[in-house]
């Protein structure tokens, strides 16, 4: 790699290149971390970091703020953690209007409080302008694990289900359209804390995994999981939730809705005994109406890859993406 490009932050193939060469002096050191959401401390705790840069900052379904604390929020869930403290960082141009800032700082506080999480810390920096666009978030949350042994992709067994909690794609639908200026009647993203859902499946022995399916959507990380457990995961296409108006959308654009990303839409990987429970537990949740099995994990060939039964028929290979099809959407 001889320079940074878009496709690095797509979440994809060239984002995992990016982040191995990142952390190649702290893992030759071994104190390099575990490429789950959150990392998982010594006491019952957990942490992650985040950053947020979406354009525009504003979009159907939420704004800057409240993306921000959703997404610091929603990596703490997915490892069984508790959203209990939160910690902002601001990065603003010099001339960005004080009210607009106000606004997403309302936002954020709002959804904080909607979580009972704590402002805990915080940080500014204000930059010459054109140095950054309009302001930048970055945050680090803090929470209590909540779950009798981790969650994570070393758990993935043979014969496991695969759910995703809703449908996919609606935030990268949403801020495609906004940027794009097409208009989708009923198009919103799907940004949400996902903790008052996630902590409803957490007694059950059979969850195994959990990830929050931003930067490069579902198949993503579908494809970390598999290439992680040397196992090959089996999808059918006809199951995978896809919302009419993201569908359309993507059809116009030429996007594979597999990869659009999504901010409150969890994949969980689940023992076939506590499948059925899991799934409906998850749709008593207004956010999850649409939650869905769609597909379950073998020891079969080819290892490490993710196929997908097609809606016509046929049999297709899933892998990361390779490029950035939309920079900036979190």
């Amino acid at each position: 790699m001889n320079s940074v490009t878009l496709g690095h932050g797509s979440g994809g193939r060239q984002s995992h290149e990016l982040v191995e060469a990142l952390l190649e002096g702290f893992r030759k050191r071994n104190i390099g971390p575990e490429l789950e959401d959150a990392a998982l401390l010594r006491g019952g705790y957990a942490m992650t970091v985040d950053g947020f840069t979406v354009s525009p900052r504003k979009f159907p379904g939420g704004d800057i703020g409240h993306l921000c604390v959703c997404g610091c929020a929603n990596d703490l869930a997915v490892r069984g953690a508790s959203p209990d403290f939160l910690g902002i960082g601001l990065i603003i141009e010099e001339g960005f209007p004080a009210g607009e800032l106000a606004e997403y700082m309302e936002s954020a506080a709002a959804t904080c409080e909607s979580l009972g999480m704590t402002l805990a810390a915080g940080d500014t920096k204000v930059v010459p302008s054109g140095a950054v666009d309009g302001v930048y978030f970055s945050g680090s949350a803090f929470g209590k694990v909540h779950t009798a042994h981790p969650l994570g992709m070393s758990n993935i067994q043979e014969g496991d289900a695969l759910i995703v909690s809703t449908s996919i794609g609606r935030h990268g639908a949403a801020i495609a359209a906004a940027r794009f200026n097409l208009s989708v009647d009923g198009l919103e993203s799907d940004c949400a804390p996902l903790w008052p859902v996630v902590k409803n499946i957490l007694p059950f022995e059979g969850l195994r995994c959990m990830r929050d399916c931003t930067r490069g959507g579902l198949g993503t990380v579908l494809c970390e999981w598999a290439e992680s457990a040397n196992l090959h995961i089996s999808l059918d296409e006809s199951s995978i939730p896809v919302e009419e108006t993201v569908r359309s959308l993507c059809d116009v654009l030429g996007f594979d809705p597999l990869y659009m990303a999504c901010e409150g839409c969890v994949a969980l990987a689940v023992s076939s005994a506590s499948a059925r429970e899991v799934l409906d537990t998850l749709r008593k949740s207004p956010l999850c109406g649409d939650a869905a099995i769609i597909g379950s994990v073998f020891r079969g060939e080819p290892r490490g890859m993710v196929s997908m039964k097609t809606s016509i028929g046929g049999e297709r290979l899933v892998d990361m993406p390779f490029g950035e099809l939309l920079p900036r959407i979190c």
